[in-house]
Order: structure tokens, then sequence, then C-alpha cells
């Protein structure tokens, strides 16, 4: 199965003229059972109006201020998910 990748901002913060001063965001990533996220916040862009923001353009703000590319982000969330799949340590308890 392929692994899909979504962005979300579950929140805005904005100043008294409705302009993006902080933007929350959550990168995830699925694949079949299995799915990893990552999260942060960021400056909005000067000038970025709450009403006028679209996901597409809170993506490009969230990338443009991020020390990692989106494809840096996607690799670590793959590497996430096959440790998920193929941990390198499993917990284990013991009832005496």
């Amino acid at each position: 199965m392929a692994t899909t990748y979504e962005w979300s901002f579950p929140n805005f913060e904005t100043d008294a003229d409705n302009k993006v001063k902080v933007i929350h965001w959550i990168y995830t990533a699925v694949d079949g059972e299995n799915s990893a996220s990552m999260y942060g916040s960021c400056a909005g862009s000067d000038g970025m109006d709450f009403d006028a923001i679209t996901k597409e353009s809170a993506t490009a703000c969230v990338l443009e201020h991020s020390d990692t590319s989106e494809d840096d982000m996607k690799a670590n969330l793959n590497a996430q998910i096959e440790q998920q799949k193929n941990p390198e340590t499993i917990s284990k308890t013991k009832e005496w």
C-alpha cells in the first residue's frame, strides 16, 4: 500500500487586525495500519490575512519557515513507520 501524506492546521493565532502571527501544523503519514506524525508551529508571513489563507498557502508558509524540506519530512515519517513495521526492540513484561 502506498503511503499517504496529509497536512492539517489545528490552530492559527492572529492579531487584532486578523493577520496570522502563528501557524500550528501537523504533518501525518499513513501506510496501512501504521501512521506517524510530526508537528510544530511557525510564524505567519507578513500581512497573511486569516480570512484569505488557504491550506496551500499555509503549507507553503510552513515550508518557507522550516529548516527542512518536505522530502526530508517524508523521509522522517517513513522511517518512523518502518520502525513500527520492523521494531528493533520489543517491550515485554513478566507476571511473577
